[in-house]
């Protein structure tokens, strides 16, 4: 939009559809329709964000609507979520100094706080020994190979187990009720 936006430049349905948004009980509007409810949430809007409450929608509120809706849009996105992608045949062996290790090791803190039984592991990104314990012992208790190394099938695992128990962030805890882990054979 240029710097003399006037009223009858705003582009009607995309201001709607801001509002909608940003204060969604202030319709119904007529749609493409500058109407006195559009004028209305725009007033309100102007009122709650420090602006003269004119209920015209200048360059200065203007601004002010898409920098707000696009803030909400931000919001009530689920966020991104963390893919690791490991290359085919990739293991993270015993021993490496890895970033990614960061992530397992801080995975598997959590779940201790599900599992009991879990070895505890530092946070260090190095696969040392008691990281190495505590995948093996992961490892038995879902019938993978027991090598203390990542592969995908073991991140697979370890990731799912963590959403499932730790959940996305949004919940109490537990997410959901612990069932007991079978201990592995040693």
């Amino acid at each position: 939009m240029n710097s003399d936006i006037q009223q009858d430049s705003v582009p009607i349905g995309e201001l709607q559809e801001m509002l909608r948004m940003l204060a969604p009980n202030s319709g119904p509007f007529e749609e493409g329709v500058y109407g006195r409810h559009t004028q209305k949430a725009v007033e309100d809007f102007q009122r709650t964000h420090g602006l003269r409450p004119t209920g015209v929608t200048d360059k200065e509120t203007w601004n002010a609507l898409k920098k707000a809706y696009e803030n909400e849009r931000i919001e009530r996105q689920a966020a991104a979520p963390l893919e690791i992608i490991m290359q085919p045949h990739q293991v993270m062996e015993k021993g490496c100094d890895n970033t990614n290790v960061y992530l397992v090791q801080a995975m598997i803190k959590a779940l201790d706080r599900y599992i009991p039984e879990l070895p505890a592991v530092d946070v260090t990104g190095k696969l040392d020994a008691k990281t190495e314990r505590a995948i093996k012992w992961l490892q038995a208790c879902c019938d993978l190979p027991q090598s203390g190394e990542i592969d995908k099938n073991t991140w697979r695992f370890l990731a799912h187990e963590y959403r499932s128990m730790v959940g996305d962030g949004t919940g109490a805890f537990p997410v959901r009720q612990v069932t007991p882990t079978p201990i592995p054979k040693q």
